[in-house]
């Protein structure tokens, strides 16, 4: 199977959505409390990434399978919370292709453009009962950082996460 990864576009807002929807619905189900799945839509998912897109695609990247559909996505820019560091904002790809390798496919980009914009660490926040996605950041080469947990509020829940960064190697000549 071959997977194109591509800038996204305004017009992939609508597969971005349904990507970005169907995943949490997969990934989440026995993790966050059935109210916050319920309120995720496609459609307020879509007016969402419609926004973001039209401001500045330039970090977000689907992944477009042999049928030119969209399957995966990546959005990663500037650390919101820390000076210096790139972030991963989200990575999804569809339930039925999820452990595909796709995941990785769309980090190696953001990890090239994150490097290419300097900055030297990349941090992703991950829902502390995630163990799907806290195992994929360590396989690529992330580091759970020590008393990141926190707590954050989501559709009116509480959730926990935890912060893991990735150091980007430098070569000095």
């Amino acid at each position: 199977m071959t997977i194109r990864i591509i800038q996204a576009k305004v017009e992939d807002a609508a597969a971005i959505a349904n990507v970005h929807v169907s995943s949490w619905q997969a990934a989440y189900e026995k993790i966050v409390p059935a109210s916050v799945l319920a309120a995720q839509s496609v459609e307020k998912q879509e007016v969402f990434w419609r926004d973001a897109l039209s401001k500045n695609s330039s970090g977000i990247f689907v992944a477009v399978a042999p049928a030119n559909e969209i399957v995966g996505f990546v959005s990663f820019g500037p650390c919101r919370t820390h000076n210096a560091a790139g972030e991963i904002y989200a990575i999804y790809a569809r339930p039925d292709y999820f452990r595909t390798g796709i995941g990785r496919l769309l980090w190696d980009v953001a990890r090239q453009h994150l490097k290419d914009a300097v900055f030297r660490k990349i941090i992703a926040l991950v829902i502390t009962n995630n163990h799907a996605a806290r195992s994929f950041y360590e396989h690529v080469g992330f580091t759970l950082v020590s008393n990141s947990a926190s707590t954050f509020t989501w559709q009116g829940e509480l959730l926990d996460d935890v912060c893991y960064e990735y150091l980007i190697e430098t070569v000095i000549k």
